[in-house]
């Protein structure tokens, strides 16, 4: 038993019955006066299973063991039971075993069918689980090739250049990720655009490493902005290894292709050493603009599926920050 607050406790352990734990909570109840405060304490209690999800991990072991446990005689801790004691009790405790000793007896057609479904569902489970092995090698294998076979952006129109004659002002999602960012730090943007966000940095006397992928947004950075920029081709996507301790992004990782998102986190994940912190933001909306033409999102994202998919990185501390322009900022470790 857990106790998460003064409130909630959860319990994460299979083998207690929650029904005779709360049975046996008004049994003491009913020995001792309560308060009011007490009384509404216990009413705001809720008990969960293991799994956040509202299920537990399937047990082939502790299903078949619930199935023949069968029915077990009452311990009598509610007080709607004080009336029964004795001889009638006994008597009342007999009945209820020769009863489960029948009801087993007679049900072995039952028993034996529900055996052939349970290792039925084991033989399935075991197919399911190598069909989902061979299916991630297969979906690795085509990021790999659909890396292989677009390694540019093309037409190059589709990236975003809403920022080239716009006003440096930083949005609030942009300034939660400054916020985070300490002149002693050592950073790296990725895909800063057309460096509006450098802009900022530079200000703040933040040291940094820009990378962009796009020829046309590295000359105007190295010719306006700063020279701690480099351009790099889809088959590297980061510098070489060590990288900075903070990598991050300002850009809307929608405005990406789906590819390419892939290959960045994937290659995060290799080239990063532990405790490296990222900083990442998204939108699935075009909210920038009071302009009736909004820029093109090449990418949806699932909030969940991005979280479980940097979970199977290796990545952790995931914490999700809802800025109020609409971005989610994503903050998370190596």
């Amino acid at each position: 038993m857990e106790e998460r607050s003064s409130d909630i406790i959860e319990i994460k352990d299979s083998s207690i019955n929650v029904r005779e734990l709360m049975e046996e909570i008004e049994s003491r109840l009913a020995r001792r006066p309560v308060s009011k405060e007490e009384l509404e304490r216990l009413s705001r209690w809720k008990f969960s299973p293991q799994s956040p999800e509202g299920y537990r991990e399937f047990d082939a072991a502790e299903t078949a063991h619930l199935f023949e446990k069968g029915i077990s005689p009452p311990k009598f801790t509610n007080p709607k039971f004080k009336y029964i004691r004795g001889p009638i009790r006994w008597l009342f405790i007999k009945l209820i075993e020769l009863y489960a000793f029948l009801d087993k007896k007679l049900s072995e057609n039952r028993t034996r069918a529900f055996y052939s479904v349970l290792n039925e569902l084991i033989l399935l489970r075991g197919d399911h689980e190598k069909l989902k092995r061979k299916f991630e090698k297969f979906y690795n294998e085509f990021v790999e090739l659909n890396y292989t076979l677009k390694k540019e952006i093309s037409p190059e129109f589709v990236w975003s250049n809403e920022f080239l004659y716009e006003e440096e002002t930083l949005e609030e999602s942009e300034t939660l990720i400054l916020s985070r960012l300490n002149p002693g730090d050592s950073v790296l943007a990725i895909n800063p655009e057309w460096g509006k966000f450098l802009k900022q940095l530079l200000k703040a006397q933040i040291e940094f490493k820009a990378v962009t992928w796009n020829k046309s947004q590295y000359s105007y950075i190295k010719e306006n902005i700063t020279n701690s920029v480099s351009l790099l081709s889809f088959e590297e996507v980061l510098p070489e290894s060590p990288l900075p301790s903070k990598i991050i992004s300002n850009t809307n990782l929608c405005l990406l292709p789906n590819w390419v998102l892939e290959k960045l986190f994937k290659s995060l994940a290799s080239k990063t050493s532990s405790g490296t912190e990222f900083i990442f933001r998204y939108s699935n909306y075009s909210n920038r603009m009071v302009s009736p033409f909004q820029p093109i999102l090449l990418t949806q994202i699932s909030e969940s599926a991005f979280r479980e998919f940097l979970q199977k990185l290796g990545f952790k501390n995931i914490v999700d920050t809802k800025a109020g322009d609409g971005f989610s900022v994503f903050s998370f470790r190596k």
